[in-house]
């Protein structure tokens, strides 16, 4: 069995698709927090500012390779870091 085939039988765009979800849910409860409470102790602006550049450069990744979970779900994930970044 090849690895595409295996790939496919195991649904693996599926899967990557579900991650992808998650990955921009992860930010989502600290920008709420800091949207209602501007409670901002406990967040580390140095991991911030990494996720943002891990995020950022797998989104870019996900663009030279045409491959659409990696783009969104990066950019998108990244986004919500940004703004919960500028929040901070």
């Amino acid at each position: 069995m090849s690895r595409e085939q295996f790939a496919e039988l195991i649904r693996w765009k599926s899967f990557v698709w579900l991650v992808s979800i998650i990955n921009l849910c992860f930010m989502l409860p600290q920008l709420y927090q800091l949207w209602t409470s501007r409670f901002s102790d406990g967040i580390s602006l140095a991991t911030l500012v990494l996720l943002v550049l891990i995020q950022g450069s797998y989104s870019m990744h996900g663009f030279f390779l045409r491959d659409k979970p990696l783009l969104w779900g990066n950019g998108l994930a990244c986004l919500v870091s940004v703004v919960t970044l500028l929040l901070v």
